[in-house]
């Protein structure tokens, strides 16, 4: 495949992700359900604390919300951008392609699961930490765990394309 028809396919595998985005301008909370439900059940799980749903609002827990702008609906756009992207550009051959595509869906989609849920907690356990509350350490916190899940996606995905045989275990 010619770098004319990289371009092509990646543009093309992409365009999903930018139909999403410009599809989610208007939603709520409840068309973000894929996204927040699996994401207050991993919490609630894993730190015990209850929560309820309420409309137009989210997950209520003590304490906290989790609402729409803790979905990460852009992580979910950038992973499955930089996945599809790689599966068209270091792909051996076209069926390699097609198969990483297919593979690249539920990944990015429990890679965002993932990455939310383990910024929540995070954010649960430095906001007990005196002077590490507040709007900017929230934000710095979502910027290190996103980046962190992304670069190491990225990095084993690639390694997965690139490389047909893996070491065996000495």
């Amino acid at each position: 495949m010619n770098s004319n028809q990289r371009l092509f396919y990646s543009v093309l595998a992409t365009l999903p992700a930018f139909v999403l985005k410009w599809q989610q301008r208007d939603w709520g909370t409840a068309e973000l359900q894929f996204l927040l439900y699996p994401v207050q059940f991993l919490v609630q799980t894993f730190t015990g604390l209850p929560a309820r749903y309420v409309t137009d609002q989210g997950y209520l827990f003590e304490g906290f919300v989790i609402e729409k702008s803790c979905a990460g609906l852009n992580f979910l756009v950038i992973t499955w951008c930089a996945l599809a992207w790689l599966s068209i550009q270091n792909g051996r051959n076209w069926r390699v392609q097609i198969g990483a595509l297919l593979l690249s869906i539920p990944l990015t989609y429990g890679l965002c699961i993932a990455a939310n849920t383990a910024r929540i907690i995070s954010a649960l356990w430095i906001m007990r930490v005196p002077g590490l509350h507040g709007a900017l350490a929230h934000e710095s916190l979502g910027v290190v765990v996103y980046l962190f899940v992304l670069l190491l996606a990225c990095s084993l995905f690639h390694h997965f394309l690139t490389h047909s045989k893996h070491a065996k275990l000495a």
